[in-house]
């Protein structure tokens, strides 16, 4: 009988499945762009759903990404703390960010629910599809500041 991953384990393929996906995205995004701008100035043959189509992709693409994205830090101040100072503030920013993250996800509901009798006017689809991925690129960004918080407090003791 297989053994179930380890937390670690666990944890490294969900970055991946979140790095895949994100690419994905991204080549999505390229390839509707490509087919806009080549049907508009090769074949003089607009395609109006694209553009609609390349902003829906990037909006989901840059939510995913960013959850699994390694994030900026200014480390001048944290390097001159003490450990304990330091770990302190570590947990302090981690709970601003969920806490404000956990603001946008509830926001987002709120935005699905306004927006789910919108339509995209050349798509045909629902406006609230923009917010679904407000809501599970915050969701994801939580899990994973949660995650790394964790593997960071376990890694100490």
């Amino acid at each position: 009988m297989p053994s179930a991953p380890s937390k670690s384990r666990l944890a490294e393929q969900g970055r991946r499945a979140v790095d895949a996906i994100s690419a994905l995205l991204l080549v999505a995004v390229f390839a509707a762009t490509l087919a806009q701008v080549g049907a508009r100035y090769v074949f003089n043959w607009p395609m109006p759903w694209s553009e609609e189509l390349t902003r829906l992709l990037f909006v989901w693409m840059v939510m995913i990404a960013a959850a699994g994205a390694a994030h900026m830090r200014i480390d001048y101040f944290a390097d001159r703390m003490t450990p304990r100072l330091r770990r302190a503030v570590s947990l302090g920013v981690g709970a601003l960010c969920v806490a404000l993250l956990a603001v946008m996800a509830w926001k987002s509901v709120g935005l699905i629910d306004l927006t789910r009798h919108d339509r995209y006017v050349a798509l045909g689809i629902s406006v609230q599809y923009l917010y679904w991925a407000a809501l599970t690129g915050s969701t994801l960004w939580i899990i994973a500041i949660v995650a790394q918080g964790v593997a960071h407090w376990r890694g100490r003791r």
